[in-house]
């Protein structure tokens, strides 16, 4: 008989502390995954059952459970009847990119040789965010990933894949019929818009949703009207598409439509975000809503609706969507699930008047035919057993008080230096120095300490006089926030 590998880790060190703010489950799921990415329990390893790992630690055998369980679902540990559990052969770190080496420059202007299309796609293709898979503070638009309950999500989806076989050879273009009515009944509850399933149309995402609303309903030259600044990879679209686009600037109301630069050329389509204006943050006012319902409705004129963060709303009761003060129909919803739940969820959806659904549907189905379909079962039964209201409302907590710790850390720290309004809703802060040098200053610091922020003239059509500095919050614990903003200001004062 062969000798046994001799075990580098001691499971019975593993330190619970019954006190702490961080669940027992959470604390037992961090060391083993640290023990496992360290090299203490190597590939193949063998975990202790859950029952006698349980026994060791003096915790229930559901907390082990569940840790083991969000481990599995990550891909650091693997099961096998009869085997038991072990630490995965390749973890999932193997299947991240890694940095590879520039292709060599060809010779010749080969741009010449690109279409129309494909000079604007060159021209925006620096655009394309690097993969990173361990994000830094202060990094825009992720969700907390982290605090999703994926072992629930991993238990609907297992359920799902064995119940639904039936189901996987085709789906409705316009997306999986009871997910739709899902999303009406919660959009009616939550949001006030009252619609049906046969208005909704599931898409991959929000581009997605902006590319159909395009084919439906616009033709080539079409002016559209956008913030400025505003969403700078869907103006980008919008242009590749062969689009006029008009900036339109924004102040602490939202759009002004009173600074339009030609007000002479009425748009086909007004694209705005008035929940959390992105980038600024602000949410639209009452008023301005009203003012761009009535220019709507006299330019004769579609409005999109992007409502990319609109439930994580921190003060107050929440203004109208446009969507449900909108008489006419002449407003299109566009919601997403990646900044909801995870972002590699890919899936969206839009809420389109009854009357054009159906071609929203056929060019759904020409595109790419539709999402997928388990994704999209497994989403339903997530949203009916009640789990993601709950999730919803737990990131509105949890989300608020990161806000509140950036903010009153970046007032503590380089207060002096900065200026930052604490907005009603969104996943991020702006953050401006009080002269255009500080602000060059404050951004170089930023990158000394390491930090990711998003320069807001990134999404500028005139980005020299646009300043300032946008910071993600969801996705960092206060911890992480405070020392973030520490190390940035001491690089900052040491300039």
């Amino acid at each position: 008989m062969g000798r046994r590998a001799k075990q580098h880790f001691e499971f019975e060190a593993i330190s619970i502390d019954k006190s702490a703010g961080e669940s027992q489950y959470r604390q037992l799921e961090n060391q083993i995954r640290e023990a496992i990415t360290g090299g203490l329990l190597p590939a193949g390893a063998r975990v202790p059952s859950s029952r006698r790992l349980a026994q060791m630690l003096e915790i229930s055998r559901n907390t082990v459970l569940t840790a083991y369980e969000q481990l599995l679902a990550e891909g650091y540990l693997e099961s096998e009847t009869g085997s038991g559990t072990r630490v995965a052969q390749f973890l999932p770190e193997a299947f991240e990119y890694t940095e590879q080496p520039e292709a060599p420059q060809a010779t010749g202007d080969f741009e010449e040789l690109l279409s129309t299309s494909g000079k604007v796609l060159a021209r925006y293709a620096g655009w394309m965010p690097d993969f990173a898979p361990l994000p830094q503070p202060f990094r825009p638009h992720l969700p907390a990933v982290k605090e999703f309950p994926s072992a629930s999500w991993n238990r609907l989806s297992n359920e799902q894949a064995r119940w639904s076989m039936r189901h996987l050879d085709q789906c409705d273009a316009q997306g999986y019929e009871p997910l739709r009515q899902a999303v009406a009944e919660y959009m009616g509850v939550s949001r006030g818009v009252s619609c049906n399933s046969a208005q909704v149309i599931i898409t991959s995402g929000a581009q997605q949703g902006l590319n159909l609303v395009t084919q439906v309903l616009l033709e080539r030259q079409d002016t559209i009207w956008v913030e400025e600044p505003g969403n700078a990879p869907a103006n980008q679209l919008l242009e590749l598409l062969g689009f006029r686009i008009v900036p339109v600037p924004v102040d602490q109301a939202g759009i002004d439509l009173t600074r339009v630069p030609d007000q002479k050329i009425s748009p086909k389509l007004i694209y705005v975000t008035p929940g959390g204006q992105w980038p600024l943050a602000m949410t639209m006012s009452p008023d301005r809503r009203q003012q761009l319902l009535t220019e709507a409705e006299r330019r004769q004129s579609w409005i999109i609706e992007d409502d990319y963060n609109g439930e994580f709303r921190y003060t107050g009761r929440p203004h109208p969507t446009l969507s449900s003060l909108d008489q006419r129909g002449q407003t299109i919803y566009m919601g997403s699930f990646s900044k909801l739940l995870f972002p590699a969820i890919r899936l969206g959806f839009l809420i389109v008047p009854e009357q054009i659904a159906g071609a929203f549907r056929y060019a759904r189905w020409l595109n790419d035919r539709f999402s997928s379909p388990l994704t999209q079962m497994v989403l339903h039964r997530f949203i009916e057993s009640g789990q993601f209201l709950k999730h919803i409302r737990q990131m509105r907590s949890l989300y608020q008080e990161r806000q509140a710790c950036l903010y009153e850390t970046l007032l503590r720290e380089l207060g002096e230096v900065i200026d930052v309004d604490l907005p009603e809703s969104g996943m991020h802060l702006v953050v401006q120095g009080k002269t255009p040098q500080l602000d060059q200053e404050l951004m170089a610091a930023a990158d000394r300490a390491g930090m990711e922020y998003h320069a807001v003239r990134m999404y500028a059509q005139e980005p020299e006089q646009v300043p300032g500095m946008i910071l993600g919050f969801a996705a960092f614990d206060q911890k992480q926030i405070r020392k973030a903003v520490r190390n940035w200001a001491q690089e900052f004062n040491q300039r």
